[in-house]
């Protein structure tokens, strides 16, 4: 996905909130940032700029302010290089290799503002790129995504062919890319066009693309967005029970541990049956007296995202689909507005409450030290989930996590196992250390039972 969205760090960095939450229901890959309004005072262990489960790649404005420039977030399973071949500013290059093949992701931000001479460089290095990172011997997958700040009426029918629209369309037709986005990605009140623009050489390989509306009411930019055939594979979600002690019947736990007749209940068992009765009668009794639940957990999202904030998204973007249905409307596009603003306000409802919990937990003299320190390093984005990169075994690249297990497994079976060639090894004299030793002893089962 692309989006320009107008500054990072503005309102506090509501929009990178509102980008998250927007994330944990579509789990791109790739999200690419134009006017991200990015410098030097923003370093690579800005806490601000987490999103956890993605690393952040960069590209500034080149005289270091606070205007334009692009980022790309992409998530840390991906096996993906960058770089910048002509040295174009305000763009970056993202290589990813599958099944032999390579996938280019060019990711650009064009000034409005640019000279004539700024924007014939801009076209030259643009078309380095291109040619560069063609192959047409072996077609390389190539997507060129970003701001162009360009007008072409084959794009969008009611748009002006302006200068910019013309040659950019020629340098990429003339490399076979076409550019598949139709709607309008920039929205006013009194105007819409379509110069979020999304380029690439194979259309077939694109199942599913189009626009969503704005993450922001500051942001005329709305999102645009493609899925591509391929997958790389997400760590899976696992459930968890969680127990609210704070909420137990101690007083039932007692009356049903006193009720169990033990002797009778551990009459004709042996010991590990009755263990195993011992921790079946104890889990029930919990389940009954202590409030329980399962709960879905991916370590992806951020934990202040819940299923109100899930079920507004859906609903702006039912909202913005019925504002194109019903020809643009301004009626329709104030209920967008509106949708928006109530759901950036949801969102930092909701991470505010969510930090208000951990701060009473820190600050409650209850809390045991392994919560105090596991609020702090999530506090301090300091949680690490481990990612095994993607592996080539054979010439096939493995992306799957239980492959990966699989073939770990099988390669350190093979580094064990014993070499049969009719050898002996010769046994050791055996001394005791101590100066006095057991040779045998027993174990009484009624003995134990009693200990523990």
């Amino acid at each position: 996905m692309s989006l320009d969205i107008n500054s990072i760090a503005a309102h506090n960095f509501a929009k990178l909130s509102s980008l998250q939450a927007f994330n944990s229901i579509h789990k791109f890959d790739l999200i690419c940032i134009s006017e991200s309004f990015l410098d030097s005072t923003f370093t690579g262990e800005e806490l601000s700029l987490n999103f956890n489960g993605y690393k952040l790649a960069r590209s500034d404005h080149p005289n270091d302010i606070k205007r334009g420039g692009v980022c790309i977030f992409y998530r840390d399973t991906l096996p993906i290089r960058f770089f910048n071949i002509t040295n174009l500013p305000e763009c970056i290059i993202g290589e990813i290799l599958y099944n032999q093949k390579k996938c280019f992701i060019v990711s650009l931000y064009r000034s409005p503002s640019q000279t004539t001479d700024e924007f014939d460089e801009f076209l030259v290095k643009l078309e380095g790129i291109i040619d560069n990172i063609s192959n047409p011997g072996s077609p390389n997958l190539i997507f060129l995504i970003g701001d162009f700040n360009a007008k072409l009426s084959t794009w969008k029918h009611d748009d002006p062919d302006t200068d910019e629209g013309i040659a950019i369309s020629t340098i990429t037709t003339s490399y076979g890319l076409t550019q598949i986005i139709n709607e309008p990605t920039h929205i006013l009140s009194n105007s819409s066009s379509c110069i979020d623009l999304l380029f690439t050489n194979q259309p077939n390989m694109i199942s599913k693309s189009g626009v969503y509306s704005s993450l922001h009411p500051s942001c005329h930019h709305q999102i645009i967005y493609a899925n591509i055939n391929f997958k790389v594979f997400f760590p899976p979600p696992y459930h968890r029970q969680v127990w609210h002690y704070t909420r137990c019947n101690v007083v039932g736990i007692r009356q049903s541990i006193d009720n169990i007749d033990w002797d009778r209940a551990f009459r004709n068992l042996n010991l590990h049956q009755q263990v195993e009765l011992f921790n079946n009668y104890l889990m029930n009794i919990f389940k009954n007296f202590i409030p329980n639940e399962t709960i879905t957990i991916n370590d992806r999202d951020p934990p202040w995202i819940n299923d109100k904030v899930r079920n507004k998204i859906f609903l702006k973007n039912e909202l913005y689909k019925k504002y194109l249905q019903n020809g643009k409307t301004l009626v329709d596009l104030e209920h967008v507005q509106n949708s928006c603003r109530s759901l950036n306000n949801l969102i930092s409802e909701s991470k505010k409450s969510y930090y208000n919990r951990l701060s009473r937990k820190l600050s409650n003299p209850k809390t045991n030290s392994k919560t105090y320190w596991t609020i702090l390093k999530s506090l301090f984005c300091d949680k690490k989930i481990p990612v095994i990169p993607h592996l080539v075994h054979n010439n096939t690249q493995i992306t799957d996590f239980k492959a990966k297990a699989c073939l770990f497994n099988s390669h350190f079976s093979k580094q064990c196992s014993l070499l049969d060639n009719g050898s002996t090894l010769p046994l050791p004299s055996f001394f005791p250390l101590p100066h006095t030793s057991l040779s045998s002893f027993t174990i009484d089962g009624g003995s134990f039972l009693n200990i523990i």
